[in-house]
């Protein structure tokens, strides 16, 4: 069974997925990278060594080369497209052949943009055609694609839960500490909000709790947030990082009580909330991040809070900060859904298994949670505050 998988980078997001379907027997896999990695991702340590790497091959170095790929995709018995050109799948759509499309959202900034003509026609060929035929498939790397998709009555009942898929070997905990530790990780931009990590060190400090903030990143919104915390006086408490490796990220949230995920509806899907719940970090997330409606069930294996409230913000902290059991259990819980469920190990077992039903029988049956279940369709406001 011939597998494809192109798309625009190969990175830590999707390593570990595709190391687990290469490995399977009976499996010929191909990643296609299709650009050239930038210099500001490479700094933010998304930068693989792909040569290295016996499954990749680059599409973008040379004519030959994208010749090359072009037809090992059009060849392939299953792709899995990802942010690729048209290209990869032109071909495909023609003659109907099996195609899972991996995707976050498509209108991140709303329907309006449909209006645009140039849009519509890209969203008309690389989406609304290719949903209509019997083997196409949507994948949906955020729990808010399927009802992207309703909105332009494509892919309908063909999508399916799905995600990037971190590795889930967790560094050691270093022992508890008498003070809450509290991080936050990411570029600091307006889509992540890093300003809420300034505000809940200063609502703490005025409430006289002990903790220490992390906060790891770089970006524009860095000098805001040197300037509030020597505003509010938290140099004490808060200690602002540049930007480092993964593998030190993970020991960061290896050794945090409470993490803060605090981005929009903006963010795609939001690697950082399987790593930080592999870690078994106590989990604050907002609800518009597109992992959150499939990772964490509110009061079990996290707390979500509505994206845009202060308010629900500083309360699910606080039921953080008042309860080690809480933080406990919710940490437990939240590892043990990524040890068992939300892995790269289940995701590559499933699409090996779903991949070779379809191919044999013509048709799948859907898992009944996790990676392959069925993707409901979530609108924005599906989510409001209720206390556990």
């Amino acid at each position: 069974m011939r597998i494809v998988f192109a798309s625009n980078y190969f990175n830590h997001h999707e390593k570990y997925f595709c190391d687990e379907l290469s490995k399977m027997p009976g499996i010929d896999f191909t990643f296609v990278q299709t650009q050239e990695m930038t210099p500001d991702r490479i700094e933010l340590g998304w930068g693989i060594n792909i040569d290295n790497i016996k499954y990749c091959i680059c599409s973008y170095k040379s004519r030959e080369e994208y010749n090359k790929a072009i037809k090992i995709a059009n060849n392939a018995d299953i792709l899995l497209l990802g942010s690729a050109p048209y290209q990869f799948v032109k071909e495909r759509i023609h003659h109907n052949r099996l195609t899972f499309y991996i995707a976050e959202r498509l209108f991140r900034n709303g329907l309006w943009h449909m209006l645009y003509p140039p849009t519509f026609i890209t969203v008309l060929k690389r989406f609304i055609i290719p949903g209509h035929l019997s083997n196409f498939y949507m994948l949906c790397a955020s729990g808010y694609t399927a009802g992207d998709v309703c909105k332009i009555h494509t892919f309908t009942k063909k999508c399916f839960r799905w995600g990037h898929f971190v590795s889930t070997d967790a560094p050691l905990r270093e022992s508890p500490k008498d003070i809450i530790r509290i991080l936050w990780v990411g570029r600091m931009i307006p889509l992540k909000h890093p300003e809420y990590a300034t505000m809940i060190a200063t609502y703490l400090k005025n409430k006289g709790i002990k903790f220490h903030l992390d906060i790891i990143g770089t970006g524009p919104l860095k000098e805001l947030l040197k300037s509030n915390i020597l505003k509010h006086k938290l140099t004490d408490s808060v200690n602002l990082l540049d930007s480092m490796p993964s593998r030190d990220i993970r020991q960061y949230m290896a050794n945090a009580d409470i993490y803060l995920f605090t981005s929009d509806f903006n963010e795609g899907w939001g690697a950082v909330l399987g790593e930080a719940m592999s870690t078994g970090c106590a989990v604050v997330a907002s609800h518009g991040i597109g992992a959150v409606p499939f990772l964490i069930e509110h009061g079990r294996n996290g707390l979500i809070y509505q994206t845009g409230d202060p308010k629900d913000f500083k309360q699910c902290v606080d039921m953080l900060v008042n309860s080690q059991n809480l933080r406990n259990q919710l940490g437990q819980s939240a590892k043990e859904t990524m040890q068992t469920l939300w892995n790269p190990q289940i995701a590559a077992q499933r699409f090996a298994e779903v991949a070779k039903d379809l191919l044999t029988r013509g048709y799948f049956t859907p898992y009944e949670s996790g990676p392959l279940s069925v993707a409901p369709i979530i609108k924005n406001n599906w989510y409001h505050h209720d206390s556990i």
